[in-house]
């Protein structure tokens, strides 16, 4: 068996963990791809988080879709934020690339702390079901900086993204993660143009973890009602912190 199949297969296996747990969990599966790659696949931390947008953009088509057919997308929303997120992206792959290596896994780091805190405030913080979609200049504003940390770490940017529109813009959460989840391929696609013109992506983990993820993400949902979501949120919560913390020292 060749070294490139061999890594394929690897690669494939810890897909379908990545998109069980990111199902389970509901978040995007580029918060926990590049530390894995990155802690466990010894990846170099920019081939990392390239790769890791590539994916997402494979990804996202699928749950996307679902959600455009289920009329839960706001298009307004969507297309109205989207501009300044993809720029935003397009600044954090930039900012990436240009900083050292070392640098660039302690930033991770320190952004993969802030995501886990993010996230544990959203498990005990109870979001909004309705009302006028409102306050788009500060939504305009926050999402650049949710494109910028896609960018720079190779993530969707739906755990920014999420409570920017339904906490800050008083979108239902279900068309808040609806609509995030129609534009994080947009989002991941700007940020992973910058890293695949300086030949960062590696094809082997893009086809391997897209090729476990989707698998994985069905059987995560499936498996998702007999599971109390908010506790695997606060034990996926603590292990990214782990990992945040690991990756900064």
């Amino acid at each position: 068996m060749s070294i490139v199949l061999m890594r394929f297969l690897e690669v494939m296996l810890s897909g379908i963990g990545v998109g069980l747990v990111s199902a389970i969990a509901g978040i995007g599966g580029g918060t926990l791809m590049v530390p894995l790659m990155v802690l466990v696949l010894g990846i170099d931390v920019k081939v990392a988080i390239a790769s890791s947008l590539l994916t997402i953009i494979v990804t996202s088509a699928s749950s996307s879709s679902v959600y455009m057919k289920e009329g839960l997308v706001n298009l307004k929303v969507a297309l109205t934020l989207e501009p300044t997120t993809a720029l935003g992206a397009i600044s954090g792959a930039i900012l990436t690339i240009g900083l050292p290596s070392s640098i660039v896994k302690r930033v991770f780091g320190a952004g993969l702390v802030a995501i886990s805190t993010i996230m544990l405030l959203r498990t005990f913080t109870k979001p909004k079901e309705s009302g006028e979609v409102k306050h788009w200049f500060w939504g305009i504003f926050s999402s650049f900086f949710a494109g910028v940390s896609s960018g720079m770490f190779g993530i969707g940017g739906g755990v920014l993204k999420v409570p920017i529109m339904n906490l800050i813009m008083d979108l239902p959460i279900k068309e808040a993660v609806a609509t995030s989840s129609f534009m994080v391929g947009l989002t991941a696609a700007s940020g992973s143009i910058v890293y695949s013109l300086k030949r960062l992506v590696d094809p082997v983990l893009v086809l391997g973890f897209a090729s476990g993820i989707i698998p994985g993400a069905t059987l995560g949902a499936k498996s998702l009602k007999g599971i109390k979501s908010k506790y695997i949120k606060l034990v996926f919560s603590l292990i990214l912190m782990y990992a945040g913390i690991k990756l900064f020292l």
